[in-house]
């Protein structure tokens, strides 16, 4: 369904995203985790064709076997939300102030296509009441700003989800939510993948939120992929020293009981990341040959990218 081929982005001679592939089969959710400046967002925004125009892009991103990456705004428009459907970081700011929320759900489907204005209106009501909102004839007269977050959440869904897309990218579609709604979003999601046989492509820091929805994880540092491979092999026997650190810094029991344990250092900026394995300045196990040489993948139980996997520590 998805195809991401040796995607690179850059600025200038900064490196944003490294040689990233990865495919999306129908009916499957693959998440992406990672620190915050991974490239988790550049990866999704390159895929809908949303990066700034200062951004340099190499790769193939194939949507149904076709290439995709590179297309006239035009094409794209056609794209975004009929075959590929987007849930924003921030539904606020995603959300038009001044428009009710019905004719935003309604909109993408005139604009497509789909229906005639009139009938939009009907589904958008539809739609409403489908991602769980009460009163769905109100909800539609609401704006956003008299709803609450985890309702806009919901709009934001209804909205990606109006045309039925072939694949659904969710940008922290519960990071900003408490954890009762958090587990509403997460169960109507699932229901909405299940209903329609879509892809989906989950993004999070959130690590027991992927292990709830994924069926397989890529884990992101420096915008190079790490490791990638079945969510449960992964989370159970992580092989790379970057997907352990992770898992390690999760923090278990109450918080007198046990002590955190973080991961050294912070994530660098674009222009001290290293030439090889971006990880390689954090990296317990990491000599020069990681700081100067990108690491090849190792395939078995998940596909790590590493120097040292033989050695005890990081497989």
């Amino acid at each position: 369904m998805l195809e991401v081929d040796r995607l690179t982005v850059t600025f200038r001679d900064l490196r944003i995203l490294r040689d990233l592939s990865f495919s999306l089969e129908r009916g499957e959710t693959l998440g992406i985790v990672g620190e915050s400046g991974s490239g988790k967002t550049v990866t999704a925004l390159s895929i809908m064709g949303l990066l700034p125009r200062w951004l340099g892009m190499e790769g193939a991103i194939r949507l149904s076997g076709r290439n995709i990456a590179g297309l006239s705004e035009t094409n794209l428009c056609a794209l975004r939300g009929r075959r590929i459907g987007m849930i924003f970081q921030e539904p606020m700011t995603a959300l038009n102030p001044v428009q009710r929320v019905g004719d935003q759900i309604a909109e993408g489907l005139v604009l497509h296509g789909v229906m005639d204005r009139e009938a939009a209106k009907v589904e958008a009501i539809r739609l409403i009441g489908r991602v769980g909102l009460d009163r769905p004839e109100q909800r539609a007269r609401s704006y956003p700003h008299e709803l609450s977050g985890g309702q806009r959440q919901r709009v934001m869904i209804a909205m990606a989800i109006a045309c039925r897309p072939d694949v659904l990218i969710a940008d922290e579609p519960t990071s900003a939510l408490d954890v009762t709604v958090q587990a509403e979003i997460l169960t109507l999601l699932r229901e909405i993948r299940d209903e329609t046989g879509m892809a989906m492509l989950m993004i999070s820091h959130d690590l027991a939120v992927i292990s709830r929805i994924a069926d397989r994880v890529l884990v992101l540092y420096g915008g190079a992929p790490m490791e990638m491979g079945p969510t449960k092999a992964l989370l159970s026997a992580p092989r790379q020293p970057y997907t352990r650190g992770l898992l390690a810094a999760i923090p278990r029991g109450t918080a007198r009981a046990t002590r955190l344990s973080p991961i050294p250092g912070h994530v660098p900026d674009l222009r001290s990341v290293p030439d090889g394995c971006p990880f390689s300045n954090r990296c317990p196990r990491a000599d020069e040959t990681c700081a100067r040489t990108t690491p090849p993948p190792e395939q078995a139980t998940t596909r790590a990218w590493c120097h040292h996997l033989d050695r005890g520590g990081a497989g």
